[in-house]
């Protein structure tokens, strides 16, 4: 009580990340069904094949077969973002530059570090679950298969890194308009796949998924290791400084 006879406030209590686990809980269940469907065949092979069958007539139809007709088109340019001879020259550069500007060392550790995780991943998975790609014979033993889409996940992990240390700490609005942009990357990139004829639609769905939780482990990793003893980790919106 107070001289007045108040009662003290009560301490603000801030609520903790008791549930933060239910997003990559929901991913990783999706990204199993996916898998799984793949494995036995499930139902939505059927939809991949439906998907096909609607996208092919109109890729290859005169209005629009100038998108992928040539390599230099829209469609196959695209595809290029998902090379790693593409994007994992431009996350280095990235995470180069900002170590050199910041004077830490942090934004290449990010850098390996999703690299690896994606490399670790995506690679063990084509060979062992052998998805044939649209059109093509089965997988020969040890050879890439299709799923998890690998041009996919390069693209959105090595481009996503990028651009989130590009605008951490940067104002609200910058970061929401970064994350739009990455986000119309994703679909581009996902969407000139299937319209090329090179991937079923869960192969990128797959990657998708599996994009989104090695981004966050990848800024996981980082914070438990760099962060004090005792002091909170840095927000999910800051993941290097």
């Amino acid at each position: 009580m107070d001289e007045a006879g108040n009662a003290p406030a009560a301490p603000r209590r801030h609520p903790g990340p008791r549930y933060s686990w239910l997003i990559p809980a929901g991913l990783l269940l999706i990204l199993a069904i996916l898998t799984i469907n793949v494995l036995v065949h499930g139902p939505l092979v059927t939809l991949d094949e439906r998907i096909r069958e609607a996208v092919l007539p109109r890729a290859h139809s005169p209005a629009w077969r100038w998108l992928s007709d040539t390599p230099h088109g829209p469609a196959p340019l695209l595809t290029d973002l998902g090379m790693t001879t593409v994007a994992v020259p431009i996350l280095a550069a990235v995470a180069l530059a900002l170590a050199i500007r910041r004077h830490t060392i942090r934004p290449v550790l990010i850098a390996l570090t999703g690299v690896a995780l994606l490399l670790g991943t995506v690679i063990p998975a084509k060979i062992l679950i052998a998805r044939p790609g649209p059109g093509l014979p089965p997988v020969s033993p040890g050879a890439l298969g299709v799923f998890p889409s690998g041009h996919t996940s390069t693209a959105c992990i090595c481009f996503s890194l990028a651009v989130l240390m590009l605008v951490a700490g940067q104002p609200a609005r910058t970061r929401y308009l970064a994350l739009a942009g990455l986000g119309l990357l994703w679909l581009g990139v996902g969407a000139a796949l299937v319209w090329c004829d090179w991937h079923w639609f869960t192969d990128v769905a797959a990657a998708w998924i599996l994009s989104a939780l090695l981004i966050q482990l990848t800024f996981w990793i980082y914070r438990a290791r760099t962060s004090p003893a005792g002091r909170p980790a840095e927000p999910s919106g800051h993941p290097a400084r």
